[in-house]
């Protein structure tokens, strides 16, 4: 497990008698839209709100509906944000929103603006808003969710590259991040602090029939860097065993293919898809029926599907690679294995199997204490 890389908390600024909070302005998308980056955001911001005066800046539109493949990125049955001052400012394509919200983060008159960042698509607005606070002598700091694409070709890279220039200070969950970061930047401040543990996600209300003795999750928005064909060459392996597999979330391409693998192996029977988006509740019962998460990756700088699988106890099996090793405790929390390796795969879950969940659990319960939204919050917010 890797050591916390926290900056000390800053310290409040006397003014007379009273104690000024930090004025923070945070960028980034907030329920209802979809999605871990929208999940992270709304809890960053509720523990932010704790100790500043929080100015949240979501979107009106996050893509034009050519550019994302899913059926839809806002979540009908998403829950209110709890955020105090919270306004649907920026839409991706439109310029003119985005002076909207300088206007009304300027009004704001925040000690430092937090931009949150995960994909190129958002160069153009991110660099013109960045370079704009910075004229005004405001402090801009990027959330980096990835500091390099997963699927990028270069221009991809060149322009991220572009917005991430614009940054006075970095801050990042893994040591991939920064690493990646620092190969551009290595001169720039960057605070760093392992992706805490979802609290919110509610309890589970169904009871999901068990199909066999070890059940498997991959859940999540199903990309090529995901690896669940390395999953299902593993499963191949495992096909006379007393397991199954659940794949919960929406495929942005390649069903196709997995579907005829899964045939072709004759896996019908221990392998189950469920090809859309889930609701919290529906993902809560997902996770209770299972033994194992699985996040057979090619590469990732990390992932939110870790910490969710441990606020539900849940012990993980995933690739080393990226910032992954930075949140799994190999023979603790989970267990690590090369990527691209379906015998690998396919003997961790055979391994796993045959430990008790007790031999996770301590390690597991350990690490949701040490995980706080509170405590990132405090990182964040240090200058």
């Amino acid at each position: 497990m890797a050591i916390l890389d926290v900056p000390h908390a800053q310290t409040p600024v006397n003014e007379g008698s009273t104690v000024r909070r930090p004025r923070i302005a945070l960028v980034g998308p907030t329920f209802p839209y979809r999605g871990g980056i929208a999940q992270h955001t709304t809890m960053m911001a509720r523990a932010l709100q704790k100790i500043a005066d929080v100015l949240v800046v979501s979107y009106r539109r996050q893509y034009p509906k050519i550019l994302y493949p899913g059926l839809s990125d806002r979540d009908p049955a998403a829950p209110d944000p709890q955020l105090d001052d919270l306004r649907y400012l920026i839409d991706s394509i439109n310029p003119l929103t985005w002076c909207t919200a300088l206007w009304e983060i300027r009004r704001h008159r925040p000690d430092m603006v937090v931009f949150v960042w995960w994909t190129f698509f958002w160069a153009p607005c991110v660099w013109f808003m960045a370079w704009r606070l910075q004229r005004l002598g405001i402090h801009v700091r990027f959330f980096c969710h990835n500091a390099v694409e997963h699927e990028g070709a270069w221009i991809k890279a060149w322009l991220s590259r572009q917005a991430l220039a614009r940054a006075d200070s970095f801050f990042v969950h893994t040591g991939e991040d920064e690493k990646n970061l620092r190969q551009d930047f290595p001169d720039a401040p960057v605070g760093k602090y392992p992706h805490p543990i979802y609290d919110h996600f509610p309890h589970p209300t169904e009871v999901l029939p068990r199909r066999a003795a070890s059940e498997l999750l991959f859940f999540g928005l199903v990309r090529p860097y995901k690896g669940l064909d390395v999953l299902i060459e593993a499963m191949g392996l495992l096909k006379d065993e007393d397991v199954v597999l659940s794949v919960v979330g929406e495929f942005w391409s390649g069903r196709a293919e997995i579907d005829d693998r899964i045939i072709e192996l004759g896996l019908q029977d221990q392998v189950n898809i469920v090809d859309r988006y889930v609701s919290d509740e529906e993902a809560a019962n997902h996770f209770a029926r299972a033994d194992i998460v699985v996040l057979p990756y090619r590469s990732a700088t990390g992932s939110g599907v870790i910490p969710l699988a441990y606020h539900y106890g849940k012990p993980v099996i995933a690739t080393n690679v990226g910032g992954l090793p930075d949140v799994v405790e190999d023979g603790g929390t989970g267990w690590l294995v090369p990527p691209e390796s379906p015998d690998h795969l396919a003997a961790a879950i055979r391994n796993a199997r045959a430990q008790s969940p007790d031999s996770t659990a301590s390690a597991i319960a350990e690490l949701k204490r040490s995980l706080t939204w509170e405590g990132m919050a405090t990182a964040v917010s240090a200058r």
